[in-house]
């Protein structure tokens, strides 16, 4: 090769090392790039795994957690157990949202809040002021407003409702409670059983058969009246009994709708909401029900076994018979005749049963319940347990003339123009609560407060605080991790999230990286491959210089 060729091939090859050399640098910038794309998704994924949620959990055992919310504090419900807990600022304000503060405003509370508490009018004011801002409707409004305002909730006791009440004798009671009335439908008009039209059951009125509405009978009715249901089951002979009649007859009436209508209607104008009152109402709930349910496990294969124990009257009456010979079987007139004899002479079950052979074919048990006496009974058991059970002179046997029924000796306490039905008491408490915490403490409106994000923000910040009521009755301002319903905990929707961008992008960059490797051991092999033959050039060119000096003896 000429020295001029090999300068030339030198000087190529040297300039393509150079770009060989500067594209490997380039290279070689980019994965750093990429390595530190890599730290910045890892550190944003380190941050997703740190962040949390605050949930509430008023049960403790995680059974029903919800996302602690705004509204889930301060709006009554069983999940704060009907008592709010108030978000507060530094100063210990009420932190409000607008539709509150307005019905703050309207009620004219300072935002500085009172010296004291203010008077009824003044948070009925307050009441009307939820009304008009859609918190709360309008027939709960009326109904919170008929309620005794509880100065006490929240400032030194932890009972919130507080009602208004009045007393009244068993004669104006029963006046009230004309109010409440049944539908019998269920029980007093004959029904087809296992599609045998033999049972019947029907409403009587003092031994006659009621010829009015039987929807329309009312509780005041029955403590007045002498109303019963009667009638009669046809068991099946033919050698296999299919079904026994007592379990059908007696099971109809005692799970028939009118027992809880009657319990209801009775609790709404005598719970006035203190547990003691409630405790006489329940026990006087379970000893009717004791004695109209039905005690044996119904078979209608023929199986099962007959349990009497709670009937108050119980007959077994003989087949005819002559000289030891069956003649057969009770007529359904005759049953019926027993029934009709006994129904009103005792206090729970009458039950007649007809002996007959099964050869004889079908023949009629006889059914009777006097329901006027067990709505007497239900009062009665009511006041018993108010007077202390081994101390009151009321008592219920089975026999009505032996029993001692309540009368105007006895004095009930009843609820006045408030429904106490589901939980219009308790709402009434929680917002008597939140007003007294208002006009106590202050308040301040807040419109971001709503936003689940920035409450939980506010509150692990330590921007607010949640004011809870302990066990002496009064609000304390604290953490939120003092809370005893409040927990911290990871939010792995947002982590799931993070880790699948995480891998996403980590497989980008992975990608990315291996690319550059391929082009960058290319370059490796061809700057080696130009280093080889940049020192085979440069040893030509250095022996045809040595070759010209030597022929010229230069």
């Amino acid at each position: 090769m000429g020295l001029s060729a090999s300068q030339a091939r030198l000087l190529t090859i040297t300039a393509r090392k150079s770009d060989c050399e500067y594209e490997s640098m380039r290279l070689s910038h980019q994965k750093i790039a990429l390595s530190r794309d890599m730290d910045i998704i890892s550190a944003e994924y380190q941050d997703a795994i740190n962040q949390t949620n605050l949930v509430y959990d008023f049960y403790g055992n995680n059974s029903q957690v919800n996302p602690l919310t705004y509204n889930l504090l301060m709006s009554p419900s069983a999940l704060n157990d009907y008592i709010p807990t108030t978000i507060t600022d530094k100063g210990g304000r009420v932190v409000l949202n607008p539709a509150l503060a307005r019905a703050a405003k309207a009620a004219g509370i300072p935002q500085e809040g009172m010296d004291g508490l203010p008077s009824s009018d003044v948070r009925n004011v307050f009441i009307d002021g939820l009304v008009a801002n859609d918190v709360i409707t309008q027939m709960r409004g009326d109904n919170i407003k008929k309620t005794t305002y509880n100065q006490l909730a929240g400032v030194g006791s932890t009972d919130m409702v507080n009602i208004n009440t009045a007393e009244c004798s068993y004669s104006e009671l029963i006046k009230m409670l004309s109010n409440v009335s049944f539908d019998l439908t269920d029980i007093a008009t004959p029904q087809t059983f296992n599609g045998n039209q033999g049972h019947s059951l029907e409403l009587y009125d003092d031994g006659s058969k009621y010829q009015g509405s039987v929807d329309k009978i009312t509780m005041a009715d029955l403590l007045t009246g002498n109303f019963s249901i009667r009638g009669l089951g046809q068991h099946q002979g033919d050698g296999d009994r299919m079904f026994k009649s007592w379990e059908i007859l007696v099971d109809t009436v005692g799970s028939s709708t009118f027992w809880s209508s009657m319990f209801e209607g009775v609790s709404s104008i005598l719970d006035t909401g203190d547990s003691y009152t409630q405790a006489a109402l329940e026990y006087a709930q379970k000893k009717v029900m004791e004695s109209v349910e039905c005690l044996g496990q119904r078979d209608d294969s023929g199986g099962g076994n007959v349990d009497y124990s709670n009937f108050a009257y119980w007959e077994q009456m003989k087949a005819h018979s002559f000289m030891g010979i069956h003649t057969g079987n009770n007529s359904a007139v005759k049953v019926q005749n027993k029934v009709d004899q006994n129904t009103d002479k005792y206090v729970g079950i009458v039950y007649i049963e007809n002996s007959a052979r099964e050869d004889e074919g079908s023949y009629k048990d006889g059914y009777g319940l006097n329901i006027s006496s067990m709505a007497k009974a239900y009062l009665t058991y009511f006041a018993q347990y108010m007077q202390g059970i081994g101390e009151s002179e009321y008592h219920v046997e089975k026999l009505y003339e032996q029993s001692n029924f309540v009368d105007d000796m006895f004095t009930f306490n009843y609820v006045t123009d408030v429904d106490t039905s589901g939980d219009n008491l308790l709402v009434a408490g929680f917002y008597d609560a939140l007003f007294n915490q208002i006009c106590l403490n202050g308040w301040t409106e807040n419109e971001n407060i709503d936003d689940k994000e920035y409450l939980e923000e506010m509150l692990k910040t330590g921007a607010m605080y949640m004011s809870t009521l302990a066990d002496d009755g009064f609000y304390y301002q604290g953490n939120y991790s003092t809370n005893t319903y409040v927990k911290e905990v990871t939010d792995e929707k947002l982590v799931a999230q993070a880790e699948a961008k995480y891998n996403r992008e980590k497989q980008k960059i992975n990608a990315k990286e291996n690319i550059l490797d391929m082009k960058m051991k290319n370059l490796d092999t061809e700057i080696s491959a130009l280093t080889t033959e940049y020192d085979t050039v440069k040893s030509v060119i250095s022996k045809n210089i040595e070759k010209t000096f030597k022929r010229y003896n230069a």
